[in-house]
């Protein structure tokens, strides 16, 4: 059987991950290839990238270089073209981080996943559990191809529309290397919130294994019930312990990825509310063609916001359920001291837990100890809309200078005819 026609039936858990997984080592943001660590999969990851660098930054030398795009340009507005150079910068910076930091950290890296398929091995031997492999690799799949279509097209649209039609071969080279610098990093954000979202699905399914009732059908024998609970509490325990390194892999690269979608969308943002690229029809062109223009920069900028709105408004709600779902395992396992009140056994592991558990709050973190969850959510929307203010007092400010100059330069020359 397949998935999507194109993509083998998933067997395992590496089957399930391969293909993220492999997408993200192609755009150079992590050290290994098929779930494998080699010598030349950490060439190609450091080499390609300084390449993709220099390819976005010498097309770029080579457009300017071209006298009407080079006008069609500084045409545009002072500020946008100043949100446009620092997003380059950015971007830049942030795909660098986000590589060097994930080929520092590849061996944790690929233990996560290593971890996270013995605990799959353990729930489907032990527990005859259904993980539903093919579910997650086709929601994947549709949702990656969807999003990735709309991005591309984006991106290529904008770059063509600023270009008008000249140096395509140029602007291609620019448009794919682009891709590729902010790519990575919205990609590394998809997977942190993927692994949260595979978190969350095992801790549910402990949360069945740790009801009452199903326990005494599933193992009427009390050795061997206790030998599971043993094993389900282990598991719960890793999972918390999965957590923790899957914030120090992701922790800075999130912390800098943060930082670059704040800008991002703010600048888009303020391209959707002012002027936008020196487009304004007051001052004498076609006032359809403007607004058809309008209209397509408008549209290439609300898909460019989609990755890093989707990121910065969903994965926080991911790493919040999954604590949540975490925290109900551990208030189910709290209670078996009470379902089995005679059992000793029981009851030791039950306390060494719950010490534990008092001496360790797990949460999802980004750098400088940024707790994500859905308090994240409403601290960004209202930062980025208040920064939005900002710069778009700021245009006006700037606008109404330029009138003014305007209107002295009038005055003195009708005072000196």
């Amino acid at each position: 059987m397949t998935v999507l026609f194109f993509f083998p039936e998933p067997n395992t858990f590496y089957d399930c991950v391969r293909f993220i997984c492999d997408i993200q080592f192609f755009m150079c943001c992590n050290g290994f290839f098929h779930l494998e660590i080699s010598l030349w999969s950490r060439i190609y990851s450091i080499v390609f990238a300084f390449l993709i660098i220099f390819g976005l930054f010498g097309s770029l030398v080579f457009i300017m270089l071209d006298g009407d795009l080079r006008s069609r340009v500084l045409e545009m507005d002072n500020l946008v073209l100043s949100i446009v150079g620092l997003e380059l910068v950015m971007s830049t910076m942030v795909f660098v981080v986000t590589m060097m930091t994930l080929q520092l950290s590849a061996w944790r890296h690929l233990s996560i996943y290593t971890r996270m398929a013995k605990v799959d091995k353990r729930l489907i031997r032990d527990f005859g559990a259904n993980l539903n492999y093919r579910k997650l690799l086709r929601k994947n799949v549709v949702l990656l191809t969807i999003i990735s279509l709309l991005y591309v097209g984006a991106i290529t649209r904008g770059l063509a529309l600023i270009s008008g039609g000249q140096q395509i071969l140029l602007i291609l080279v620019a448009a794919l290397c682009y891709i590729v610098v902010t790519g990575g990093p919205h990609f590394t954000g998809y997977i942190h919130m993927r692994l949260a979202e595979l978190l969350t699905i095992r801790f549910r399914l402990l949360q069945q294994i740790l009801n009452r009732n199903f326990l005494n059908w599933k193992f009427p024998k009390p050795q061997i019930r206790d030998q599971r609970l043993r094993e389900a509490v282990e598991m719960v325990q890793e999972l918390h312990y999965l957590i923790v390194e899957i914030n120090e892999v992701y922790s800075l690269s999130l912390w800098s990825a943060m930082g670059h979608d704040f800008t991002l969308s703010t600048s888009e943002l303020y391209i959707i509310f002012g002027r936008s690229v020196g487009i304004d029809p007051t001052e004498g062109a076609d006032p359809d063609d403007l607004s058809n223009g309008t209209r397509i920069v408008l549209a290439y900028v609300a898909l460019c916001m989609l990755p890093p709105f989707y990121k910065m408004l969903i994965a926080p709600f991911y790493c919040d359920r999954t604590v949540q779902e975490a925290r109900q395992c551990l208030h189910l396992i709290e209670q078996l001291d009470n379902w089995y009140p005679a059992n000793r056994e029981i009851h030791n592991l039950v306390e060494a837990l719950m010490k534990w558990r008092r001496e360790s709050q797990i949460k999802f973190k980004s750098g400088l100890d940024v707790v994500l969850d859905k308090t994240v959510i409403s601290l960004f929307t209202s930062t980025v809309f208040n920064y939005l203010l900002i710069l778009i007092q700021f245009s006006m400010t700037q606008k109404m200078g330029e009138q003014i100059e305007q209107q002295k330069i009038a005055l003195q020359d009708w005072i000196g005819s």
